[in-house]
């Protein structure tokens, strides 16, 4: 049986579905902001609403005032239309959930010149919420935590920063995020979590989440080639790659985060726009120390990360 559901979003157009042959047809009008979510009917019964899925918006085409996407058919689908709105939406601020980088902790964050212009640009618009990793390594510094241990293949470390952030999220965070900033280290986690928006686990308050800026950062794959556990996910997969939308800063004297590391993360993604400055993988003189924050990072950069964050 192949049938939609109109109750995604209050107000969300119906999509028709059609079947002609070994094809299904899903066709809705409106414009690009609703997105086509697909589930089991078995699944469904089990999951929820955690069973729907975004479909893959590459295979989504316009026609006369709507949208249409076909496949071949599967006679236990369920087909709805959702909105995961603009960053900043109307009616309340924006949840902002900020990842720092590996030997540095939330409240280095919070002073960094991108996130403390950011914060001030946006005013009551949105509310920042620096989550600080679970791990510690004292080879790094006396206060530097990690969200893992690149130089080890310790999966234990990843698995629980991951639950940290996910718990993090529905404990701190008053309802959906709407937009994840990822620096280093962090950055590789904040795309790892999107792997897992397919994955059917229920991860509460990320669940929405379809953008995200990318400081300096990489995939897994770059930072910690020695993670290759089957199933571990290490570069955005088909699902988190067609649907997320992503900016990507990118210093071109990054010693640290090769700056062609970060450009295969933003090629990964579909949605992507890549900004790339003069600087190095600090965003500040002073490097990890909080208290030598000097603010050396490009007012034109800041600039372009407000006006992206305005637009999406």
């Amino acid at each position: 049986m192949l049938s939609s559901l109109g109750d995604a979003e209050e107000s969300s157009p119906i999509p028709k579905v059609s079947v002609t042959g070994f094809l299904v047809r899903v066709s809705w009008r409106g414009d690009s902001r609703w997105v086509l979510q697909k589930a089991d009917s078995g699944a469904f019964q089990n999951l929820g609403d955690r069973a729907f899925r975004d479909v893959n918006r590459a295979w989504v085409r316009p026609v006369d005032a709507g949208h249409e996407y076909t496949e071949l058919a599967d006679e236990a689908a369920l087909y709805r239309l959702a909105d995961y709105g603009p960053i900043l939406p109307a009616g309340r601020p924006a949840n902002v959930l900020v990842l720092h980088g590996k030997g540095m902790f939330a409240g280095w964050m919070e002073q960094a010149p991108l996130c403390e212009g950011l914060e001030d640009a946006l005013g009551d618009r949105a509310r920042f919420f620096y989550a600080q990793a679970p791990h510690s390594n004292p080879f790094l510094n006396v206060i530097g935590r990690e969200w893992w241990n690149c130089l080890s293949a310790n999966y234990g470390d990843l698995e629980e920063s991951v639950d940290y952030v996910i718990d993090y999220a529905n404990s701190r965070i008053p309802g959906d995020v709407d937009l994840v900033i990822g620096y280093s280290q962090g950055g590789a986690l904040a795309s790892y979590l999107f792997n897992l928006l397919d994955s059917k686990r229920d991860l509460g308050n990320l669940a929405k989440a379809r953008k995200a800026i990318f400081i300096n950062s990489a995939a897994m794959i770059d930072l910690t080639p020695q993670y290759d556990r089957d199933g571990l996910e290490n570069i955005p997969d088909i699902y988190s790659a067609s649907n997320i939308n992503t900016l990507h800063l990118i210093a071109e004297s990054d010693a640290i985060v090769k700056p062609r590391w970060s450009a295969s993360l933003a090629e990964a993604y579909q949605k992507s726009l890549t900004v790339t400055y003069a600087g190095d993988h600090f965003m500040a003189a002073g490097g990890m120390n909080p208290l030598l924050l000097v603010d050396f990072f490009p007012e034109a950069v800041k600039q372009r990360v407000e006006e992206w964050v305005r637009g999406n």
